[in-house]
């Protein structure tokens, strides 16, 4: 059952590349809001859940909702990469308020771990140098 498991995370963060890698093209050729569109439905297709209720609750009900810390993690790069949108097109605001959520959303994955996961202490201390950059 763990395999399983295993497997569907590995799907999942393969498609979540895939899919940051289209919204980060999307945002360079100015295509804001063709990118933005493609955070939510990357959120539909993922977690299966709107993008807007999972921004909008606490960090901790998200990632009860969502339970795996990868999840989380891959739905803390999406808003982060939402984030970068925003600030991109002049809302500076917006972007501050989406990195604080993907930082609080970042922090509880890392509660939840069992074992450390670099790359998480990684984006941690980027979004932590973003958002103090942005305020």
């Amino acid at each position: 059952m763990a395999g399983i498991r295993e497997d569907y995370i590995e799907r999942m963060i393969d498609r979540l590349v895939a899919a940051l890698a289209a919204i980060l093209k999307a945002g360079k050729g100015q295509k804001t809001e063709e990118a933005l569109d493609l955070v939510q439905q990357t959120s539909l297709s993922l977690f299966g859940m709107e993008y807007r209720m999972l921004i909008t609750i606490d960090a901790v009900s998200v990632a009860e909702l969502l339970g795996h810390p990868e999840k989380i993690k891959a739905l803390a790069k999406l808003v982060s990469a939402e984030s970068d949108l925003l600030q991109r097109r002049g809302d500076t605001a917006g972007a501050s308020l989406r990195l604080g959520h993907a930082l609080a959303l970042l922090q509880e994955a890392q509660r939840r771990r069992v074992m450390s996961d670099p790359e998480a202490e990684t984006l941690l201390h980027s979004m932590h140098d973003r958002l103090e950059a942005l305020h």
